[in-house]
């Protein structure tokens, strides 16, 4: 199959500055499950500074797009770093249906007392190629993960993902009190 971004490929990685790290403990631990983004296309949810966006251009993906309702957030990722192969947007969750795609990776930082991941998560998996992955982390109010509870994150999500990995961010940066951190991974599922 024919390259279908073929002037987008860097002929050498960009360094673009992910100093602002420290600052994003929920984005590093994304980082570390995301998969080889060389040559993938990316859509980065609730990007807040852009600091993954930034990763993932350095880590070869040819086409990045950051979003956040957070009109201060984009304007400080837009001045940190550019790219031709970067892009930001201003944009509140109920409008991630003018987004079109397919992208390779969508990964993004939700949080249960704010988000309605099943209905995101719905308009999000369309937007995903043929086998694309959705990389979440979620911060939930709930307790502690029980074992009965599995069923009820199950649902969190809409049917047209399939969840293939759950687990708990442990990191001493992020807030523990009455909070969970998980990362969910799943691939694009078609019902057809």
């Amino acid at each position: 199959m024919p390259d279908i971004y073929p002037k987008m490929h860097p002929d050498q990685p960009e360094s673009l500055p992910t100093n602002t790290g420290d600052r994003q403990p929920l984005w590093q631990a994304l980082a570390k499950q995301a998969p080889n983004l060389n040559g993938k296309r990316v859509l980065a949810i609730h990007s807040g500074d852009g600091w993954f966006c930034r990763y993932a251009i350095n880590h070869g993906a040819v086409a990045v797009l950051g979003i956040d309702a957070d009109a201060q957030a984009i304007s400080d990722a837009r001045a940190t770093a550019s790219s031709d192969r970067l892009r930001y947007r201003i944009m509140p969750d109920s409008r991630l249906d003018l987004l079109t795609g397919p992208y390779d990776l969508i990964i993004g930082t939700f949080d249960l007392a704010h988000d309605d991941l099943h209905q995101i998560t719905h308009v999000l998996a369309k937007l995903l190629r043929h086998n694309g992955q959705m990389l979440a982390a979620v911060t939930t109010p709930l307790a502690k993960p029980q074992v009965d509870q599995e069923p009820q994150l199950n649902t969190l999500f809409t049917t047209n993902l399939a969840i293939d990995t759950v687990y708990q961010i442990t990191d001493a940066r992020l807030s523990v009190q009455e909070q969970i951190h998980l990362v969910f991974s799943s691939r694009a599922h078609r019902h057809d």
